[in-house]
């Protein structure tokens, strides 16, 4: 048998590699022909029409096969054998110079990668041969003395490779599922009849093996969308951690060294925290301890795109091996998601979804001693729970105010900043993670040009920019246009306004600075209970507030957040809670009694049902970092053992008649709003209204105004002052009523 004179793939440079594969190949199957041909177990040269039929030598040696008959070898076999030492003399003194392999070798890479023995690597090798060299489907013809069969299959390697003293039921499980080559993705089982057993039907080389033993550089084409591959070279930055933090991490990191080192397998690593925070970024560091890269997979476009799931996380799983790179999955909140819901059959389809993930995690770790890196951006999810691996989790927390300043100063050197940048501001008002802190950079460079300094304004619009997220579905976003001087309450419940104000201002400063975090957590959240009669200012001081500190506010609407479905609730909150963090927020709950009122005794379902939605808004407030607000017309219907574990109470009365006075002049200050004579200390002692029923009392006299082309003036403000209180359903005195 002559190889074949037309230079193999010319465009690839790994060929000689390859070729020297190939020719060791061809060596050991025309050792193997020449002794079957010897034996009668395949037609000789010069047997005619071979392929067509059996011919009875061939039936005479296979009966016979068993029996010791000690022959002469052939010339045809001597120079086959001959020809055999020569190629394995070359392998040998390939390999042994040789410590590790690449993707410029990537047959010796792919026994490397995933420790394959003889057998394994000689059926991956008889499979890729045709692929790259046709005259070996040929070859397999002969061998299946019939021109249809070119393809390798199972049969055809025992047939050739295996020996008397061969264990026929490890081979036949090369192919059996499950096994690595076939759970991997290295070679594919086509079934062409489905009455014929496995070990007879095609095996076939992937295209995406193909193309990798090619040399052609690619990541697959079902998972380039949503994949990204991070070099060791790419990790340039430092890691940003608070002191605690660093000492936590870098433990962790010693202590899978320790393990890496051992032999032992590694554990799984589940890092959590909020959007930013680096969870791809630590990630990437214990790939580069492993000396690796790390592949990137979303895991939820992986259950979405694939229609198995097991078949999918092994695509990416294989694609991770071909990059020489750990797996890192991300977006476990998304696949897996929270409750708290006690209904069985809501509780058992979460139960099952992550059981059969984990068990998928669980098959793919079991070939290989490296480890997968999961991502979650939240804390409530089902952390994966698996029986072959340890699971080694880690939690990011927001920065503190000297880690968010270092930040700042990293990716906003000074010789970048305008005469208005103050890093120092940005740092206590803005709670914001590394990521979103170097998109906010990069976004307000962009913003600055062409001048190379970058401005303030634009860094304060890319943060504010940036914490606008998926929160509108659920909640609308406020405008925040009061200020201090249009706050019309009496003096003790300004000055509670104001704490609120200083609590956010000056956090970074109690609990990092003076130490009160390590006592108390760095995480403390501010939430209060705005209590009061209708219109008595408590959505407008929570927009103030959010004004003055600096953040969007976002009144969630109970109406989209409650649902009737057992679970449904709780993950609405779960989502608003999330991405109020990630957003850096206010949140405000408007008539929040209709939710969060007080737990009844359980009789039904129902009551069941609705005293865990309490229960679970009672624990994600606590957890939640940022501002929360809540307002109800009737405190008494507010569940006292939530109202205890608020930050403050804020009770607004209703306005005295000198604050009443106040607000009639303050809500009529336009000078452009054509006036007459009003006496608003007589406005206030007629209409003992709050300040949300004075300004609907203004517009409605203002509109009226406007219809007779007049101007709004005492007996017009009398008016609609009265038509506003009849409105609401209020009684209206004897004096405030028309003459006859």
């Amino acid at each position: 048998m002559q190889s074949p004179t037309a230079p193999l793939m010319p465009f690839n440079p790994m060929t000689s590699h390859l070729a020297l594969e190939l020719e060791w190949l061809r060596a050991l199957l025309e050792v193997r022909i020449r002794e079957m041909q010897a034996a009668g177990l395949l037609p000789g040269a010069s047997e005619v029409a071979p392929g067509t039929v059996i011919y009875p030598q061939e039936v005479e040696a296979r009966l016979q096969a068993d029996a010791a008959r000690p022959r002469d070898p052939t010339p045809q076999e001597v120079e086959a054998k001959s020809k055999l030492a020569a190629v394995e003399q070359k392998r040998q003194k390939f390999y042994a110079s040789h410590n590790t392999f690449d993707s410029t070798t990537p047959l010796a890479f792919l026994k490397q990668q995933y420790r394959l023995n003889d057998a394994q690597y000689l059926l991956l090798l008889l499979v890729v041969a045709p692929a790259f060299d046709p005259s070996f489907a040929r070859l397999y013809a002969f061998v299946h003395n019939h021109f249809e069969r070119d393809y390798p299959t199972l049969s055809l390697y025992i047939e050739i490779f295996s020996t008397p003293n061969s264990n026929k039921a490890y081979l036949e499980r090369l192919i059996a599922p499950g096994s690595i080559l076939i759970s991997e993705g290295l070679i594919e089982l086509r079934t062409i009849s489905s009455i014929l057993p496995p070990n007879v039907q095609p095996l076939c080389l992937p295209m995406r093996i193909q193309s990798f033993i090619g040399g052609i550089d690619m990541i697959d084409s079902s998972l380039s969308a949503y994949t990204e591959l991070r070099t060791r070279a790419s990790l340039k930055t430092p890691t940003m951690l608070t002191e605690k933090q660093h000492h936590e991490w870098y433990s962790r990191i010693e202590k899978i060294r320790a393990i890496s080192k051992s032999g032992r397998a590694l554990p799984l690593c589940y890092i959590t925290g909020p959007a930013g925070a680096g969870k791809r970024r630590f990630a990437q560091e214990v790939a580069a301890l492993l000396n690796r890269e790390l592949l990137c997979v979303d895991i939820k476009a992986i259950q979405s795109t694939f229609e198995s799931f097991s078949y999918g996380i092994g695509v990416a799983s294989r694609e991770a091996m071909l990059h020489n790179a750990v797996l890192c999955l991300y977006g476990w909140e998304n696949l897996i998601l929270p409750t708290t819901a006690e209904d069985a059959n809501f509780h058992a389809q979460i139960s099952a979804l992550h059981l059969n993930v984990c068990r998928v995690l669980d098959s793919i770790l079991a070939y290989h001693p490296q480890t997968i890196l999961v991502t979650c951006q939240n804390s409530v999810s089902f952390a994966p729970v698996l029986e072959t691996r340890n699971i080694e989790a880690f939690r990011l927390t927001m920065p503190d105010h000297h880690t968010s300043l270092k930040l700042w100063e990293c990716a906003l050197p000074e010789s970048r900043r305008d005469a208005q940048c103050d890093i120092q501001a940005y740092s206590e008002n803005f709670h914001l993670t590394p990521g979103q802190i170097s998109e906010a950079v990069r976004v307000a460079a962009y913003a600055s040009e062409p001048d190379p300094q970058i401005h303030s304004e634009h860094i304060i619009a890319a943060v504010k920019q940036q914490m606008r997220h998926r929160l509108s579905e659920h909640a609308t976003l406020l405008e925040k246009k009061y200020r201090w001087e249009d706050l019309i309450v009496p003096k003790d419940v300004e000055v509670q306004l104001h704490e609120i104000v200083y609590r956010y201002q000056y956090r970074a400063k109690v609990l990092s600075d003076w130490g009160l975090g390590d006592r108390f957590g760095h995480d403390i959240g501010l939430s209060a209970l705005f209590d009061g009669p209708p219109g008595t200012g408590k959505s407008m001081c929570a927009s103030l507030i959010a004004n003055e500190i600096g953040i969007d506010i976002y009144q969630v609407d109970l109406s989209r957040v409650m649902s009737k479905y057992v679970g449904e609730t709780e993950k609405n909150l779960a989502q608003i809670f999330n991405e109020a963090e990630n957003a850096q927020a206010m949140l405000l709950f408007d008539e929040a009694d209709s939710l969060f009122g007080q737990r009844t005794n359980v009789k039904n379902s129902n009551d069941k049902y609705a005293n865990l939605e309490v229960n679970y808004l009672l624990q994600r407030i606590e957890r939640f970092p940022g501002v929360a607000i809540l307002t109800t017309n009737f405190p008494a219907g507010i569940d006292e053992a939530f109202a205890r574990r608020l930050s403050l109470r804020v009770s607004f009365p209703k306005p005295s008649k000198s604050e009443r006075a106040r607000l009639w002049q303050s809500m009529l200050r336009s000078s452009k709003l054509p006036k007459g004579r009003i006496d608003y200390r007589e406005l206030a002692t007629e209409f003992e209204i709050s300040g949300g029923y004075i300004k609907n009392a203004i517009l409605r006299a203002a509109f009226i105004a406007a219809s007779t082309n007049g101007i709004v003036d005492q007996d017009t403000l009398y008016q609609a002052a009265r038509i506003e209180m009849k409105s609401m359903g209020m009684l209206v005195s004897h004096n405030d009523e028309d003459p006859e």
